[in-house]
C-alpha cells in the first residue's frame, strides 16, 4: 500500500526516503541535516535510530507523524499498558519482567498466575516474541539456555482473554476508520482464507474505542487489534503507522492526510527514494520525509 501512496504523491510532491538501517541515531541525524527542513515527516519505524531522529526533528519544530512520544509509547508495551490503564481503556492484565528467568524465579507469583498466559517481547518489532504459554514447563524452556534468543528478552506477560477466535483490526488514518477481521494467529488450524484480513462493518462501539485510543496516544495514523470477549471488546495491541495491507481505501486516506498537512497550494518536495530490491515492505526501518 505504501508504494501506491508514494506513486500518487509524486504527482504533486517530491519524495525522499531515508533508510536508517545500519545507521546509528547520530548518523541518521547527520544524514538528515544535510537537507533542507521538511514540511512533514512520516515516521514508519520503531527502530531506535529512527526514534532518535524523530525526537531530534521535533525538538527543532518539525511536524512528525506520528509524534515521537506516541511512537515510543507504542514501541514499549509497558508504556502502552500504563497509558491504557490510566485512561481506563479495556486492556489485559499485564505484568513486566526483565527476562523469562526473572518471572520463573518468582514462585509465589507463578502459583497465582492464571495459565494460559500471553508472553510478549516488551519492545515491539518485526519478529518479536508473541507466544501462548500453557504451563510453567513452556516458560522454563524459554528461560533456559535452550530458549535462545528469548531467554534474555525483556518481556511482558498478559492474561489470556477468551474470545470467539477472531481478531478485529481498526485501522485509522486521521478521521477515517476501517474495520477488518482475521482468524487469530493462535489458531494454527485456521485456513489461509480465514487468516487473510477481510473488511467488516465498523460498529459504533469499536469506532469510539479507536478514536479514544488515538486521543490518549496522540496518534493520527495507527491501528488497534481487538478481541471480542464476554466483557466486551478488549484492545490487545496498538500499532503505530502500520502497513495497511488489505485495507481498501487506506491509500486514498493517507494521500489526503499528507496533502492536508503538507499543503497543496504550491508544489512541495517530498524527497524521493525507493526500497532496495528484495526487501519486504515494512521490514526495514524507514523514515519517510516530505518537504517543500
Amino acid at each position: 500500500m505504501i508504494a501506491v501512496v508514494l506513486h500518487q504523491l509524486r504527482a504533486r510532491h517530491t519524495l525522499r526516503l531515508l533508510d536508517v538501517l545500519g545507521l546509528t541515531g547520530p548518523a541518521a541525524i547527520a544524514r538528515e541535516a544535510a537537507h533542507a527542513p521538511a514540511d512533514l515527516y512520516l515516521l514508519k519505524s520503531h527502530a531506535q535510530q529512527a526514534l532518535e531522529l524523530a525526537y531530534h526533528l521535533e525538538q527543532r519544530g518539525a511536524m512528525v507523524v506520528n509524534p515521537w512520544a506516541a511512537a515510543v509509547a507504542c514501541w514499549d508495551r509497558l508504556l502502552m499498558t500504563e497509558r491504557m490503564r490510566h485512561a481506563h481503556l479495556p486492556w489485559p492484565q499485564t505484568w513486566s519482567f526483565a527476562t523469562p528467568g526473572h518471572l520463573l524465579a518468582q514462585l509465589d507469583l507463578l502459583v497465582a498466575l492464571p495459565f494460559p498466559l500471553m508472553l510478549k517481547s516488551r519492545y515491539s518489532r518485526r519478529g518479536d516474541l508473541v507466544a501462548k504459554l500453557l504451563d510453567v514447563d513452556q516458560l522454563q524452556a524459554l528461560a533456559g539456555p535452550g530458549g535462545e534468543p528469548w531467554h534474555q528478552e525483556p518481556i511482558i506477560v498478559q492474561e489470556f482473554a477468551a474470545s470467539d477466535g477472531w481478531e478485529i483490526r481498526i485501522s485509522v488514518i486521521d478521521e477515517e476508520l476501517f474495520a477488518t477481521r482475521r482468524r487469530s494467529p493462535l489458531d494454527v488450524e485456521a485456513s489461509r482464507e480465514d487468516r487473510a484480513p477481510t473488511a467488516v462493518d465498523l460498529r459504533d462501539e469499536w469506532a469510539r474505542l479507536a478514536r479514544e485510543v488515538g486521543r490518549v496516544f496522540n496518534l493520527r495514523v495507527y491501528a488497534l487489534d481487538l478481541l471480542l470477549t464476554e466483557r466486551g471488546p478488549l484492545v490487545i495491541d496498538v500499532d503505530v503507522f502500520p502497513g495497511f495491507r488489505d485495507v481498501p481505501g487506506a491509500d486514498r486516506a493517507l494521500v489526503t492526510l499528507v496533502d492536508r498537512l503538507a499543503g497543496t497550494s504550491r508544489t512541495r518536495t517530498i524527497a524521493s527514494g525507493r526500497e532496495p530490491a528484495g526487501r519486504e515492505s515494512g521490514s526495514a526501518p524507514w523514515y519517510r520525509r516530505c518537504r517543500r
